[in-house]
Parts: structure tokens; C-alpha cells; sequence
């Protein structure tokens, strides 16, 4: 049993299931080990044999909310959200510390009222169980999470800076305080609380150069075909847009350094089409717990991939906007007033801005013909359009920090350069390597 549990806790399931079916031999009645093999099997992709095992745990134990609540991830897994939700609804109702079956719920009903009642509740356990001395540790950084989802970004700052002590590193409780500030619109905050979590990583955080993790162009083709399917089917007229748009066109292929599928569309001044309720119904897609109906811009998961969706306003001086938020001076880009046209990419037929060069060249500048690795539209694109300088700082240093935690300083020192906020020369790029020699 133990060992079984060990290898799974390493990210290894497959393999710890061996044990664990030993284990459940040899006591097919016990508790523990019948929700140990049901989480083994759920990790493995096997659903149905997940289902079974938590049904028997709940045999055992009925009112066991660990085992509910796999349950309903397994009911999921297998395509019944119904029998889902009504697991995690019974999880919620008799337990009163089931942030958990909360969460589920927000993530998967399709009731906009339910979804918001769910992200409310989760918080409101989450806090209550983080604030005595005694609180996990490991639930301080989902309680804070949770906050900000909620969008209770006040009670999440002064949360985290309560317990900025309690957190695993001081550099992880600066870095979800700079998240927070950030989603509130304090763009000068969150930028200087970013820069300290960046300064307070150490070199033992640093691992050493390994390659790049180049992005499944597979999978995306995959869910850039999903997703143009579902927006055709509810008569959502989308076009192709930034890295997306950009690998298609110059390369004849999605680029292989992107991190997601860059989809625009445009809105009407009555606020339509609801992208976040065809998202919340539909169930190939999984809306972000921070979303809300209303807002410009969607990070969405399709069957595993990242999809953003950039709502565009035409506004009354000719041109085209679109941006990540609402608060003035977050990250947004202006375009000449732009039309859509038919094109043929990598085999298959789109819908693109009318002049994709035109567009292509205010996104990444004259030279977007030729690769730059390092160039991040979000800090240097020349479409940047009133944007708070300590935006783009935030922008900077937030992503200059991702690279510096999977060992890219180059990447890392690139980003860096191209904050308009000055960082200087951070003593990480210039010590070896903690890790001995590597090869890049």
C-alpha cells in the first residue's frame, strides 16, 4: 500500500496501481485503499474502473466525502455531468468543509447563479479552515486562489499578507500577492511585488538549461478545429488572431514556441455573443473560475489545450481594439478598423483579418517575418494601446520569472529587457547553476 501510494505521489499512477491492487486483495473491504485504487485508476484515464472502486468505498462508508467526490469526477470523466453535479451537490450538503465539492460544482454546472454561489462558498470555507494557526499550509496559496476567483481581491491581499509568513517560501507568498494586486487594477503594486517573488528566488530554485518544451501543434490543430466547430454551430462568426494567425501565415503551421490557440472575435455594442455561457454549457470546454459574462478576453481548456478568445470592439474612430481586461490601462492593442476574408492555411480554410500582413505587422512590428523568441506582445507589441507602463512591467517580470523556474535565463534576461520599468541586472543570471553541468 505504501509503496503503491509513493509512486502515485511522484506523478506515476500506472505504476503504483500494481501495488495498490495488492493491497486491495488483500482487504477488498478497507476503506483507505479502495479510495487509494479508485484515484489510481482515475489518474490513469480509467473512469470506469474508478467508479466502480469509489462505489464501493461509499458501500463501506456513506457518507465518506472523499469518496463522493471522486465519484463525481469519475461520473465526469465519463461524460454524465448530471450524476457529477449530483455527487458533488451531496459532498456540499453534508459536509461543511467541502470546498472541494464546491469548486467541482463551479466548474462543471451549466446555471451561471449555481456556478457564482460555488466560487462565493469555496472561499468563504477556505477561509474559515485557514484562519487558525494550526491551517495546512498547503491550503494557504488555494485559499488565496480562491479569493481572487471569487473576485474578492482586498480580502485576498490582506489574507495573504496576514500570513505572507505561513507560505512555503516568502518568494511564493510575494508572487500570489502580486497576482492579486494585479487583478484589482493596482498595475504599480503587483508589478514591485512580482520584481521582490523574482528577486527572492534563489539559485537552488533555478533548475539547470534543459530544451524547451515545444508547444503539441497536434493537439492545438486539434482544438483550433474543436472549438471553430462549436463557435460555427451557435453561429459565432471567429477569425484567426496574434501566434495563431502568425505561425499559419508566415510558417504554414501553428508554431511550435506558442502556449495556446489565439482566437478573435468580434462583439456588438449589446455586449454579444456570450462567450462565457457557451463555454459554461458546453462540456468539451472549461471556463476559468475568475471568469465572468461580459468581459473582453477568455482563457478556456479544451481537452487539455489552452484556447484565448480576444473579444474586438470596433470603436467610433476607426479602429479595432481588444485586451486581456477592463481596468484602464491593462493590457490592450489598437488596430486599424479591419475586415474579415477567407484564407487557406496549412490545408484547411479560415477566416483571417482582410489584410493579415497589415495586421501581422502592427502585432510584431516590421520584422514579423522573421522569428524573435524572446518577443512578447504583451510588453512590445507596437499595438500596445494605453497601457499602464507598470502593466507591462508586471507582464515582464511575471514571465520572465516562468522562465527563469524551468532553467531559461536567456529567455528569462530577453523578457526582462523589454520592461519599460528598468530591473537592472539580477545577480541569478550572472551565478552558476546550483545543479552541476547540463546540457542545454
Amino acid at each position: 500500500m505504501r509503496a503503491g501510494l509513493t509512486l502515485m505521489n511522484k506523478g506515476t499512477p500506472a505504476e503504483g496501481l500494481e501495488f495498490l491492487r495488492r493491497a486491495e486483495s488483500l482487504r477488498p473491504t478497507h476503506l483507505s485503499t479502495l479510495q487509494a485504487v479508485a484515484t489510481a485508476f482515475l489518474r490513469t484515464g480509467d473512469a470506469a474502473s474508478a467508479l466502480e472502486r469509489f462505489g464501493k468505498a461509499l458501500a463501506v462508508e456513506p457518507a465518506c466525502s472523499a469518496a463522493l467526490h471522486g465519484k463525481g469526477l469519475a461520473l465526469h470523466a465519463l461524460g454524465d455531468r448530471f450524476g457529477a453535479l449530483t455527487a458533488f451537490r451531496a459532498m456540499a450538503a453534508q459536509d461543511p468543509d467541502a470546498w472541494k465539492a464546491w469548486q467541482s460544482i463551479a466548474d462543471i454546472t451549466d446555471d451561471e447563479g449555481e456556478r457564482l454561489v460555488a466560487i462565493d462558498q469555496a472561499a468563504v470555507i477556505l477561509a474559515r479552515l485557514c484562519a487558525g494557526p494550526a491551517a495546512p499550509a498547503q491550503l494557504l496559496p488555494v485559499c488565496a486562489d480562491s479569493l481572487v476567483q471569487a473576485h474578492r481581491h482586498e480580502d485576498a491581499r490582506e489574507f495573504i499578507t496576514l500570513n505572507a509568513a505561513r507560505f512555503r517560501t516568502p518568494a511564493d507568498a510575494c508572487n500570489r500577492l502580486a497576482d492579486a494586486h494585479y487583478q484589482a487594477g493596482a498595475f504599480r503594486e503587483a508589478f514591485f511585488h512580482k520584481a521582490r517573488a523574482l528577486d527572492l528566488l534563489t539559485p537552488e530554485d533555478i533548475p539547470p538549461p534543459r530544451p524547451a518544451q515545444l508547444f503539441d501543434t497536434v493537439a492545438a490543430m486539434l482544438a483550433l478545429e474543436g472549438i471553430s466547430a462549436i463557435l460555427r454551430a451557435r453561429g459565432i462568426r471567429f477569425f484567426l488572431v496574434a501566434g495563431t494567425l502568425l505561425g499559419l501565415v508566415r510558417d504554414g503551421a501553428l508554431l511550435t514556441s506558442d502556449r495556446d490557440v489565439d482566437i478573435g472575435v468580434f462583439r456588438s455594442r449589446a455586449g454579444t455573443p456570450d462567450i462565457a455561457g457557451l463555454v459554461r454549457t458546453h462540456p468539451d470546454l472549461f471556463l476559468r473560475r475568475d471568469a465572468r459574462p461580459g468581459e473582453r478576453y477568455y482563457a478556456i481548456l479544451y481537452k487539455g489545450t489552452g484556447i484565448d478568445i480576444f473579444l474586438h470592439d470596433t470603436t467610433d474612430d476607426g479602429h479595432v481594439t481588444c485586451g486581456v481586461g477592463d481596468h484602464p490601462g491593462d493590457i490592450q492593442w489598437r488596430y486599424d478598423r479591419f475586415g474579415l476574408a477567407d484564407a487557406h492555411l496549412a490545408g484547411k480554410a479560415w477566416q483571417v483579418p482582410e489584410d493579415p500582413s497589415s495586421y501581422l505587422r502592427q502585432t510584431y512590428g516590421q520584422g514579423w517575418q522573421d522569428p524573435d523568441p524572446g518577443f512578447a506582445s504583451a510588453i512590445s507589441s507596437p499595438a500596445l494601446y494605453q497601457v499602464d507602463p507598470y502593466a507591462r512591467a508586471y507582464y515582464s517580470v511575471a514571465r520572465a520569472r516562468k522562465a527563469l523556474l524551468t532553467g531559461d535565463r536567456d529567455k528569462a534576461r530577453a523578457l526582462l529587457s523589454q520592461s519599460p520599468i528598468p530591473m537592472g541586472e539580477l545577480s541569478l543570471f550572472s551565478a552558476a547553476p546550483p545543479h552541476g553541468n547540463s546540457q542545454a
